[in-house]
């Protein structure tokens, strides 16, 4: 019996003084502490081997996960495909419901969030008229969501052979393990004087930063 009772407190000293969180940041350094706070913005913590130092901190975008002393690990987002990969290139191709026009597009984005992209269009339709284009598109995706397929809509302005116009898209985009990027909306264009309507298909590749 005094054995048993030894051996238990011998394992609860022993975890007591190994019991600690490891954070690991995206240039693959490892930190031994005691978390004290996660705000989802900065994680608090202190050195496990200087209990009585300093409250530390890291921004949460620096890390790549968190494993707790209980074995739970906390991927900070990380496994979203649009965290993951903010950056997009893709190349695509449109088609004006009222007319038998095509347009050939080229576009540049980057995810400031899982719900918000910011994107750059250039593109020329079949009579060699160019258009350039900037906007944001929100996407319905949470920020921890593991989902690679989202709806999107957003509002973009642009310009086109001196015509301003406004561009509502809504579409669904789907972000492939590998990085690959396809998306397809319905976009409504607004001039002054007119809309119009395309239906676009892109496709490209996504990056880490």
């Amino acid at each position: 019996m005094r054995r048993c009772l030894f051996f238990i407190f011998l394992g609860f000293v022993f975890n007591c003084v190994t019991g600690q969180d490891k954070i690991l940041t995206k240039d693959n350094k490892q930190l031994d502490v005691k978390i004290v706070e996660n705000t989802g913005k900065v994680v608090k913590y202190k050195m496990t081997d200087y209990s009585e130092g300093p409250v530390l901190w890291i921004k949460s975008g620096q890390i790549a996960n968190i494993e707790y002393e209980n074995g739970v690990v906390d991927l900070m987002g990380n496994q979203n495909p649009r965290k993951d990969k903010p950056l997009g290139i893709s190349i695509g191709g449109a088609k004006w419901i009222s007319s038998s026009g095509l347009m050939f597009t080229s576009t540049m984005d980057y995810f400031l969030t899982p719900q918000v992209d910011m994107e750059v269009n250039m593109g020329a339709d079949s009579k060699q008229i160019l258009y350039l284009s900037a906007g944001a598109r929100l996407h319905i995706n949470s920020n921890y969501s593991e989902n690679r397929i989202t709806p999107f809509t957003g509002a973009l302005f642009g310009y086109e052979y001196h015509n301003g116009f406004f561009q509502i898209p809504l579409g669904v985009n789907y972000i492939h393990k590998t990085g690959i990027n396809i998306s397809l909306s319905v976009n409504e264009m607004i001039f002054i004087d007119q809309y119009q309507t395309t239906i676009e298909l892109r496709g490209g590749w996504r990056f880490r930063l």
